[in-house]
């Protein structure tokens, strides 16, 4: 286990991955825990990462994605699961139920 800063390890933990591997970069429900401007950072920090970045978050706690949902697909008691920052699914919080999105 690391332990450390979200917005300071996880470059230096990318940076240890094998070159040869596919890096993935996943959270769950850790966003409402860092402010909006340490959230923005973090976007920052993950896109400029080689990786693919999934996600799987309340739709306010990343507002980029949650904005990306059509009227028909909100559902504030769902969970998004985004890749990359483009939302995929919607789910239950604790895996009930997902529902694929048209993307």
């Amino acid at each position: 286990m690391i332990s450390g800063d979200l917005l300071s390890e996880t470059t230096t933990l990318a940076a240890s991955a094998p070159s040869d591997a596919t890096l993935v970069v996943f959270h769950s429900a850790v966003m409402p825990y860092l402010s909006p401007e340490d959230r923005a950072r973090f976007i920052d920090v993950v896109s400029q990462l080689p990786a693919v970045w999934v996600s799987f978050e309340g739709p306010g706690a990343l507002p980029g994605i949650g904005a990306r949902l059509g009227v028909s697909e909100r559902d504030e008691r769902a969970f998004v699961l985004a890749r990359d920052g483009q939302p995929m699914a919607l789910a239950s919080p604790h895996g009930r139920w997902m529902r694929w999105l048209d993307t």
